[in-house]
């Protein structure tokens, strides 16, 4: 082989590891990525649960959930104060799609007031237990449920 020949292999050779290199890197998108479409409600049931209704949106799909949050103890965290707490979310989308998802982490009271009206923040891991998908089934990751004054509420979940 001649010396250009070489030469011109190696080259070829470092610019295909070079732009095959991005590829490898890039990130995979996340199988589930949900955030509140707006603000959602929450009541207190007898038992102490937070009882959560609004809309979500983005992948798998957008949709309407209904939550309960529940506190070990049976009650919401004054400010301050951190217990641990379970989470079910369950959200129905088109075409009768649903997932339901299965959290435990740690609730806390936080201080409002006039600027900062959340009252309970929950941030936990999640398990998809049961899905029509069966891709995603199994997944976990990190979610998040907040509660707010006047009985608003939110939560998001993302695969990690």
């Amino acid at each position: 082989m001649n010396p250009n020949t070489k030469t011109a292999a190696v080259i070829g050779a470092m610019l295909a590891a070079v732009a095959a290199a991005p590829a490898a890197t890039a990130a995979a998108r996340p199988v589930l990525d949900l955030h509140g479409a707006g603000v959602g409600a929450y009541v207190l049931d007898a038992a102490g649960s937070a009882r959560l209704s609004g809309d979500v949106t983005g992948a798998p799909f957008d949709g309407a959930y209904a939550a309960t949050l529940a506190s070990s103890d049976g009650s919401l965290p004054a400010p301050g104060e951190c217990e641990p707490a379970t989470a079910a979310v369950d959200v129905s989308g088109p075409q009768h799609r649903t997932l339901h998802m299965a959290a435990a982490g740690e609730l806390c009271g936080t201080w409002a007031d006039a600027t900062y009206v959340v009252t309970h923040r929950f941030v936990g891991r999640y398990v998809v237990t049961d899905a029509t998908a069966r891709r995603l089934r199994g997944t976990d990751g990190w979610t998040s449920v907040i509660l707010a004054s006047d009985g608003r509420a939110n939560i998001e979940a993302i695969d990690t």
